[in-house]
């Protein structure tokens, strides 16, 4: 073999090599950019929604959730409902719910709550604290505290919504939580209903209706949860006694991607 055949063919093997590391390290890339489990893929985002309030047809106000969570695991999930137009000349009343705690492999663990109800006849204030540790929670409603035995998955109200996006993501049938209300413990029971289309501001979607409906009690929720939205929901009703005491539908979204949108809507970004 002759000196230039010998330099083409090492240089032919060099080029095998080069190509062969090239393919290894282009695998190793994509596997390290893709999920590694369903629980990441089935993560919630930061989000703000914005919902109306109204009753028979009439605005009552407006209600704004706020989810985010920080590089420690840490999450924090508020609301603020405000009376709006008409309703604000006859109730000042404006609630506030925050619920904080941990989020990490897809499990939520709620460390506090609050609630507060200004403006109105009926001010309240409540403060919960967990603490899985003890198995004891905390809770301080107008200046009157009761200490509640708790399990690990006892958690607060607020963010219930929250668990449910993540269990029905995560294909899970039971809907059933035990949460802290009015310094009792109480089973907050959801049964899946039939899908249903549902026209919003925000466009149509596909939604799973879910229904909370107490042993022995009259009031009834439901909540349509929206497919494209990671289960978030789109619209909530509660009735007593056949009838509907409020009605919310979403009006504005950040943080989730809206897929197919059919009506036109206002991208300023949501504030509170």
């Amino acid at each position: 073999m002759d000196l230039h055949r010998l330099e083409s063919t090492n240089k032919c093997k060099k080029g095998i090599v080069m190509l062969k590391i090239s393919k290894i390290i282009l695998t190793t890339l994509i596997l390290f950019n893709c999920p590694t489990s369903s629980a990441d893929q089935n993560t919630i985002p930061n989000f703000t929604a914005k919902y109306s309030v109204s009753k028979s047809g009439i605005s009552l106000g407006e209600m704004i959730s706020t989810f985010k969570t920080d590089q420690h695991n840490n999450y924090t999930y508020s609301s603020i409902t405000e009376p709006k137009g008409i309703a604000s000349w006859f109730s000042s009343d404006t609630v506030s719910e925050v619920s904080r705690g941990t989020y990490s492999d897809g499990k939520i663990s709620s460390l506090q709550y609050s609630y507060s109800r200004n403006g109105g006849k009926k001010e309240q204030d409540t403060k919960i604290d967990f603490d899985y540790q003890s198995n004891i929670a905390t809770d301080i409603t107008n200046g009157e505290t009761k200490k509640l035995a708790i399990g690990e998955k006892t958690t607060d109200r607020q963010i219930v919504q929250i668990l449910l996006m993540i269990d029905i993501l995560n294909n899970e049938n039971d809907l059933n939580y035990e949460v802290i209300n009015k310094q009792e413990l109480k089973p907050y029971n959801f049964k899946m209903a039939e899908a249903e289309k549902i026209k919003t501001d925000l466009g149509e979607f596909d939604t799973i209706k879910v229904i909370r409906k107490r042993e022995g009690s009259s009031r009834e929720t439901t909540l349509w949860l929206a497919e494209g939205l990671l289960y978030l929901p789109v619209r909530i009703k509660q009735t007593k006694d056949g009838s509907t005491k409020f009605e919310m539908d979403i009006i504005k979204l950040d943080g989730i991607d809206i897929p197919h949108k059919t009506s036109p809507i206002d991208d300023k970004p949501l504030s509170i």
